[in-house]
């Protein structure tokens, strides 16, 4: 099962609300203590419910911190007030995978925005919070609870279902064990869903790597075999059951929307060659680039293009599809190999003054492991 890394203590029910009051910091402290804050606006589900002049009681006890980046930090809570009706209990309380500290409450992940904002107007212009709540309920989009601004400290929070992990943290406790071949069936369709979601809704998400897909293992089953004339009687896998979905719509943007955009979109592994050439057209394209690069690394356990810089990411890149200078022909079973010809591509590389290797296509079955069986 997924390791976990959550608090083992238990909620102490008689301890009273820590009421926040004005220059007070309504950061989360390590305890079981309960904050309770007056939040701006009025309770908040998917949609909006409310405006600057409408406020309601928040009340929540901070587990753990579960993240922490440069904008904002996510705590693990125990959640005392009322969620958005109809709200399902979150898959790591449920099933095969609950832990018997999460007995008797109700958990979320609540994320703190760094930055410091004028008011409830100001924060509702945010891009990743008009992206969360633009984009209807699907099981493969983390879903936003309810979102709230606190006057007296000027910070904004946005509460979510709470996951176990992220892929990236799932792939490293592999220990170089692969997936069976079915449990990527799994992440991939999952992925793909998610996905083609979001781009429906005319949102793409421009920061696709596997540490902003978020994962949840609810128990284990076997998984019958995937690959090509696998017989009837051959064996099953035996692996976890992982429910995915996609998280972290900071970069999120309409794709509708006028460019240009800005040029520094995702984490340099999992972004599209037209990004790292300066492109400022771009758009869904460069997800469906990021998902792809995800699924080699699921299917490897390893980043399929660690570039240490973006010369050496282009480099990369051409050495694996070819250079994208001309054609490569097909592979034994007919299909294309290799990026073939982009005749844009080169362009922008001019224009940068960016030298492009002559770079023959890499075969992806030297690289990707068939699923057959041992």
């Amino acid at each position: 099962m997924y390791p976990q890394s959550y608090s083992h203590h238990h909620l102490d029910g008689h301890v009273p609300d820590n009421e926040i009051r004005p220059g007070v910091s309504s950061a989360p402290h390590p305890s079981y203590d309960r904050v309770r804050v007056h939040g701006i606006p009025a309770r908040n589900g998917h949609r909006h419910a409310g405006n600057s002049q409408s406020d309601f009681i928040r009340s929540y006890s901070p587990l753990k911190i579960i993240g922490d980046g440069l904008f904002g930090t996510v705590w693990l809570c125990d959640w005392h007030r009322a969620l958005p009706p109809n709200t399902p209990m979150p898959a790591m309380q449920c099933g095969a995978g609950a832990r018997p500290e999460y007995a008797n409450k109700r958990l979320v992940a609540v994320k703190r925005i760094k930055k410091r904002w004028g008011g409830w107007d100001e924060c509702e212009r945010l891009k990743e919070l008009q992206a969360l709540r633009a984009i209807p309920a699907h099981s493969n989009v983390i879903p936003l609870y309810d979102c709230f601004f606190l006057p007296s400290t000027k910070e904004l929070y946005l509460v979510f279902e709470p996951m176990e992990g992220n892929l990236w943290q799932l792939i490293k406790v592999r220990k170089g064990k692969p997936f069976a071949g079915g449990l990527v069936s799994s992440i991939f369709k999952q992925v793909a869903s998610g996905l083609h979601h979001i781009h429906a809704a005319g949102y793409f998400h421009r920061d696709l790597k596997p540490e902003n897909l978020l994962v949840t293992t609810t128990g284990k089953r076997d998984y019958r075999p995937v690959y090509d004339h696998a017989p009837p009687d051959a064996s099953s896998e035996h692996d976890v059951i992982v429910i995915v979905k996609l998280a972290d719509f900071g970069l999120a943007r309409k794709i509708q929307s006028a460019p240009p955009y800005t040029e520094y979109v995702s984490t340099r592994w999992y972004r599209a060659p037209e990004v790292i050439l300066k492109s400022r057209e771009y758009s869904a394209a460069v997800d469906m680039w990021g998902f792809g690069v995800i699924m080699a690394e699921v299917l490897t356990l390893r980043p399929l293009l660690p570039g240490n810089g973006e010369i050496d990411q282009l480099a990369k890149i051409c050495d694996l599809l070819g250079d994208p200078m001309d054609d490569h022909g097909v592979d034994p079973r007919g299909a294309t190999v290799g990026g073939g010809k982009w005749p844009a591509g080169v362009a922008m590389a001019n224009e940068l003054n960016v030298s492009i290797r002559t770079s023959q296509r890499i075969y992806p079955s030297s690289l990707i492991p068939l699923c057959q069986p041992s």
